[in-house]
């Protein structure tokens, strides 16, 4: 049903309801008895001048009302792609099979406790944090457009979002640490050097742990800012925060590739078949996933910077996240087969290496 002009107007805020009129008197090609949704709305000249007067006189918080109040009046169909509930239950129920899988691994004594299956442990905490979080941040409008929501509902997702960013930053980095503590326990005999190698490794992966986080609590000034800065209503200032995100992406790729180097340089020299070598090589190189993952994520942080609905451009960059944790998450339940271990454990006696 065609709505009357005036019903658009009634709906706008200040800032807004001189730029429909200017537009509806200047650029529409409607006649006098078509000042209406039907007509209006399918008018590319009277729909870009509005567009762009509001733009350049609403402040944000009322630029997204205004444009609310328009796709409601003009009856264009709202963004949502929040998924099914099952959907994301069934995402999370993995990632809590494998770990609880490990657990019981682990209960039944079929490999020693170490300081990777206590990171692990930490990680999966992180991850299931993460998770929490971001089921809340659907019910706030993830996936939805940003003008479709309230002002109030805006500023619970910029926490939610604040959260996510510090989460998933100390989430990977004690996953991370998992790993290379495991690469320490099965390695750490085999060659000082290679020892020593590790554990700078680690030592950068929990130094940039630390300073990402440092930086994302710091990231604007007052704190608050970080949450209610978006309407302009506020002083205040913060960092380029996609810049911020797509370095720290980037610092996480590449360590990703030289993980996944590490052991590939131990194996190779070892005194064994070459079936057998690939064997090991193909269980190590299921860290590749990880990789791809990440640079997935990486790809969908660099589209986010020019973002313009950030609630609905968000479900992308909080799903990939969520699956580049799980998958590192799920990456320590791999086994090395039984005669791949016994043959490193005779070619290299310095070798002690725990069956996963």
């Amino acid at each position: 049903m065609a709505l009357p002009f005036s019903s658009l107007l009634a709906g706008l805020p200040s800032c807004a309801a001189p730029c429909a009129t200017e537009a509806l008197n200047f650029t529409s090609s409607c006649g006098v008895t078509e000042f209406n949704s039907e007509c209006l709305c399918k008018d590319h000249s009277f729909i870009e001048t509005y567009r762009v007067c509001v733009r350049a006189f609403c402040d944000i918080g009322p630029l997204f009302e205004a444009k609310n109040a328009t796709w409601t009046w003009c009856d264009y169909p709202y963004s949502d792609q929040q998924g099914s509930v099952a959907g994301r239950i069934i995402i999370v129920g993995v990632t809590a099979v494998f770990f609880f899988l490990r657990q019981i691994a682990k209960a039944m004594k079929l490999s020693q406790w170490g300081l990777d299956d206590w990171t692990l442990i930490l990680g999966y905490l992180f991850t299931l944090s993460f998770a929490v979080s971001k089921f809340y941040g659907y019910e706030l409008g993830i996936g939805r457009d940003v003008w479709s929501l309230s002002h109030d509902e805006i500023n619970r997702f910029m926490r939610v979002f604040f959260a996510f960013e510090i989460i998933y930053t100390v989430s990977i980095g004690t996953l991370k640490a998992s790993i290379l503590f495991f690469y320490l326990r099965v390695f750490n005999l085999v060659s000082p050097t290679f020892t020593i190698i590790l554990w700078c490794t680690q030592a950068f992966n929990i130094l940039n742990c630390i300073a990402f986080t440092i930086a994302n609590l710091n990231q604007c000034k007052p704190f608050w800012f970080a949450w209610e800065g978006w309407d302009g209503r506020h002083p205040g200032y913060c960092v380029n925060l996609t810049a911020m995100l797509v370095s720290h992406g980037a610092i996480n790729i590449a360590l990703d590739v030289w993980m996944l180097v590490l052991p590939v340089t131990q194996v190779l020299w070892l005194n064994l078949r070459k079936r057998q070598k690939l064997e090991i090589l193909c269980m190590f190189g299921l860290g590749i996933i990880i990789t791809i993952v990440s640079i997935i994520r990486l790809r969908v942080l660099l589209n986010f910077r020019n973002f313009t609905d950030p609630t609905y451009d968000a479900f992308w960059l909080h799903m990939w996240s969520y699956v580049e944790l799980s998958v590192a998450e799920s990456h320590k339940w791999k086994r090395f087969h039984v005669d791949s271990v016994v043959a490193i454990a005779n070619a290299k006696r310095k070798y002690i290496l725990i069956c996963r």
